[in-house]
């Protein structure tokens, strides 16, 4: 068994369990619970367009984003090494196709997760907000209402550029928590890696003033720099699409040379 069979097999694992389903719940009740202070003010024009730009702050919602972002299999390492499954996976294939299942199977699963539960709570919305007002679709137009995101001219093209940043952004936190979980064993410590980094990353742009291309938890909520200077909204997303997945492959390279060394070293 190769890549693709551990793949397979670690696919089959995810979404044959709930951890997936409960994840994807989770994100859009945390979604729906972070735009819910806007849907008690009386008086506006809300729509789903609004409603999105208005969310909450990144900060405490990013918190309760990651449990979700790792719920689905962020803990597939730590799982195999507790029940002793990761001796029967790696008697089947090398250890480093076991690994990069994993990792593949983890982004997936959260990238899935977050994509399908914004777009539950959001079309669910949908149902009785219209998307976009006339009066949002002129400022955007003009030019009057750009908010640090790209648009195409199409609100649907807004909702799911959105969706897909963010889901690969979280799938990126995710992988990262799996990455920890070759080195840490405590369950707290690797659930609360995301957050440290986030909180971490802050810091250290703000401390050294890194440009813009470090900054990935601002291309993960408004698009970072490509929102900024890419007049293109496909080339955009494209280019946020390709920035995660880089960053999902370095965590992929360090997290089976840890995997490996920790089999290796017992």
């Amino acid at each position: 068994m190769k890549y693709f069979g551990a793949l397979r097999s670690d696919l089959k694992r995810l979404f044959c369990g709930s951890n997936f389903y409960l994840a994807w719940l989770m994100a859009a009740a945390i979604a729906f619970f972070n735009i819910w202070p806007e849907l008690q003010v009386s008086g506006l024009p809300l729509s789903v367009y609004y409603l999105l730009s208005a969310r909450g702050g990144i900060g405490a919602f990013l918190m309760a984003m990651t449990v979700a972002a790792v719920l689905p299999y962020g803990f597939c390492h730590r799982e195999d090494l507790r029940h002793n499954y990761i001796h029967c996976l790696e008697s089947r294939a090398r250890g480093t196709a076991v690994g990069w299942a994993h990792v593949t199977a983890a982004a997936a699963g959260t990238f899935l997760a977050v994509f399908l539960g914004y777009l539950t709570c959001y079309g669910l919305l949908a149902l009785r907000l219209p998307l976009i007002t006339e009066l949002e679709l002129s400022q955007i137009t003009d030019g009057r209402g750009y908010e640090g995101w790209f648009y195409y001219g199409r609100p649907l093209f807004y909702f799911l550029s959105v969706f897909i940043s963010e889901g690969m952004g979280y799938a990126f936190l995710a992988v990262f928590a799996l990455m920890v979980s070759a080195r840490v064993r405590n369950a707290f410590l690797v659930l609360s890696a995301p957050v440290m980094l986030y909180y971490g990353s802050q810091f250290i742009c703000g401390a050294l003033q890194l440009p813009g291309i470090f900054h990935w938890y601002n291309v993960l909520r408004r698009g970072g720099l490509f929102a900024y200077y890419m007049e293109d909204g496909r080339l955009a997303l494209l280019m946020t699409f390709l920035y995660f997945f880089s960053l999902i492959c370095i965590e992929g390279l360090i997290f089976t040379r840890w995997a490996e060394r920790r089999r290796k070293n017992g």
